[in-house]
C-alpha cells in the first residue's frame, strides 16, 4: 500500500515591488497619481521584477482604488419638516430624507404608489396590500406598512398634508 507524504509547501514571499506598489496605490489622492502607478505595473512586470500573479493583484487593486475615487461625497440629508414631496438622488450621493410616505410613479403616468404606515382612505386612493416580510429578499423598514395606488389628483391633496420622500434616478 502507498502513503501519501505531504511536503511542506514553502510560502511565497512577495516581491518588494509589489509591496511598494500595493502601498502606494492604497494612498493614492488623485487619478493622475493612481494612473502613474497602474502604468508602472506594466513596466515591472516587462522587467520581471514581479512574481506570478502579482501583476493581476495590482490591477485589480488599481481598478478598486478608481473605483473607490469615482464615488460621489455623500449629500447630507434633507430635513422633512413641512409637508410636500422631498426629491433625492441616490446615484448622485443624496440620502433618503425621514418622511411619512415614500412615492414612486406609476409607469403610464396616471397613478403613484405609496408606501405608508398610515391608514388612508379617500376617493383616488386604492389600498393593494400590506407588506410582509416574505415581499423582501432581506430585512426592509416597510414590513408592516400599506401600499396604495393613488390618482394623480389625490396625490396633489396627500403631499398638502404630508411629507413624501421620492427616488428620483438617473437614467
Amino acid at each position: 500500500m502507498a502513503q501519501i507524504i505531504r511536503f511542506p509547501v514553502k510560502a511565497q514571499a512577495a516581491s518588494s515591488g509589489y509591496d511598494n506598489l500595493s502601498r502606494l496605490i492604497a494612498v493614492a489622492a488623485t487619478k493622475e497619481v493612481l494612473n502613474f502607478y497602474v502604468e508602472s505595473i506594466e513596466q515591472l512586470e516587462k522587467s520581471g521584477k514581479l512574481l506570478d500573479g502579482e501583476a493581476q493583484k495590482l490591477t485589480e487593486q488599481g481598478r478598486e482604488k478608481r473605483l473607490e475615487m469615482a464615488k460621489p461625497d455623500p449629500i447630507e440629508k434633507e430635513v422633512a419638516e413641512a409637508p410636500g414631496v422631498y426629491c433625492y438622488t441616490p446615484e448622485m450621493g443624496g440620502q433618503k430624507p425621514e418622511c411619512q410616505m415614500e412615492a414612486s410613479r406609476g409607469y403610464y403616468g396616471k397613478h403613484w404608489f405609496i408606501d405608508t404606515p398610515l391608514e388612508l382612505k379617500g376617493r383616488g386612493i386604492e389600498l393593494i396590500k400590506k407588506y410582509q416580510e416574505k415581499d423582501f429578499c432581506s430585512k426592509d423598514h416597510r414590513v408592516g406598512w400599506n401600499e396604495y395606488r393613488v390618482t394623480n389628483r389625490a396625490f396633489e391633496k396627500l403631499k398638502e398634508k404630508y411629507s413624501i420622500s421620492q427616488e428620483c434616478l438617473l437614467d
